[in-house]
């Protein structure tokens, strides 16, 4: 036995059908699972076994150890289980395989945790449930709606595509955005090296002349004595400050509630936070309806992905309206947050009985409109910055030449 590792029993069946168990040392219930199926053997339940003299292993203990799931991760699993699902298999099977065919830890013991729970008697969803830092409301809501229905492989491949498309507009952002903060870090730097390095070199060449000093470059060298003297102070007071703000927007939400409503009134960057709290509200409400939700259920469900406080506030107060009897698009047109196309869809939508397809159109409208403002705004970025970088760097060296300048002509 390596060390570290504890002993498991387990329960399986061969590929005769004939019932097994046994026992053997491993690191945790993911390799006891892989092992077993590497021999031709579906364990059905794998269980810690208490060492003589000390208390039993839990198998939570070192749930969590290891890399980081990522929602691509996950949607990866998804897309897996759907399939082995679609291809005839039980669930339990599907966990199993998919366990034995991912290299990643954490992913192995969520997915044993799973399959344990659905051994012992109690639904997918249910053991989703456990597990709340993984799926969201609206995960476990649709795995419900997909086994009371018997369409969970369908169920599961529509959520897998939810979270692709989820996950491909965060990622298009942040690459969006990597360049620019990027290029203004470097700005940043290479200005206060100009300031604390090389000014002070040119301001003890500039006392020896002892001549009279352009306005521009007096003010960069009294620039750079503040930089020197107390650049600590006020770096730690902006980082503080930053640090204090992304705690307060966090933690209070009051203060999220007015970041997001700022956050929509500045241009550029307004319109691509609307359309894709606009593409995550209609994506979500296509899919929770196409899985058999009720409208209801599909709005609460909807305002929680919306990712913006106001847009939730605002489905939140169009829930309330149709739980009042009020037509959906009758309720999305009086709040005035939502686009005149997304109203008439929606319209058209509840008149034929269409409004899954309909909202989808809209999904896949604003996830293309998103897709269309990161790219101008990145093609707009990218000069800015290098101007400004320019006017940066170049400034303080003209600044430091003006005076070499002023005594050439005067010599």
């Amino acid at each position: 036995m390596t060390i570290g590792a504890a002993r498991y029993s387990w329960r399986g069946t061969d590929r005769h059908g004939k019932r097994q168990s046994g026992a053997m040392p491993a690191a945790n219930p993911a390799e006891v699972r892989l092992a077993l199926h590497r021999q031709g053997i579906s364990a059905s339940r794998v269980t810690p076994v208490a060492a003589p003299g000390r208390n039993c292993i839990d198998r939570h203990v070192k749930f969590g150890t290891g890399a980081r799931i990522k929602a691509q991760d996950m949607s990866i699993v998804t897309r897996q289980t759907a399939n082995m699902i679609k291809a005839g298999l039980p669930l339990l099977q599907a966990l199993t395989i998919v366990a034995a065919g991912t290299e990643h830890p954490r992913i192995q013991q969520l997915l044993v945790a799973l399959q344990d729970r659905v051994s012992s008697g109690g639904s997918f969803s249910e053991a989703l449930s456990e597990h709340p830092q993984y799926f969201d409301r609206l995960f476990i809501s649709m795995v419900a709606i997909g086994e009371q229905s018997g369409t969970l492989d369908a169920t599961l491949d529509r959520l897998a595509g939810f979270h692709e498309r989820d996950a491909a507009i965060v990622r298009k952002v942040k690459k969006a955005m990597m360049y620019p903060l990027a290029v203004l870090a470097t700005a940043i730097l290479v200005t206060a090296l100009l300031l604390i390095k090389v000014v002070p070199q040119f301001a003890a060449t500039f006392a020896d002349l002892g001549a009279p000093l352009p306005a521009l470059t007096q003010w960069v060298l009294r620039l750079s004595d503040l930089v020197i003297s107390q650049g600590w102070f006020w770096a730690a007071i902006t980082i503080g400050a930053a640090l204090g703000c992304y705690r307060l927007i966090q933690r209070r939400r009051g203060a999220r509630l007015l970041y997001d409503r700022l956050s929509l009134q500045i241009p550029a960057l307004g319109p691509l936070v609307r359309n894709a709290a606009l593409a995550r509200i209609c994506r979500t409400l296509c899919t929770t309806l196409a899985a058999g939700l009720t409208i209801v259920e599909a709005l609460r469900l909807s305002a929680t992905a919306a990712g913006n406080l106001v847009y939730q506030q605002t489905c939140f107060d169009i829930l309330g309206d149709v739980e009042q009897g009020q037509p959906l698009a009758f309720s999305i047109r009086k709040t005035g947050l939502f686009p005149v196309m997304m109203t008439q869809l929606t319209n058209a939508g509840e008149e034929s009985g269409t409004l899954d397809a309909m909202l989808e159109k809209c999904a896949d409208h604003y996830e293309d409109s998103v897709d269309n403002l990161l790219d101008g705004i990145t093609s707009l970025l990218e000069p800015l910055i290098m101007t400004v970088l320019g006017l940066l760097v170049g400034g303080l060296m003209i600044a430091m030449y003006l005076p070499i300048f002023s005594l050439g002509a005067v010599l």
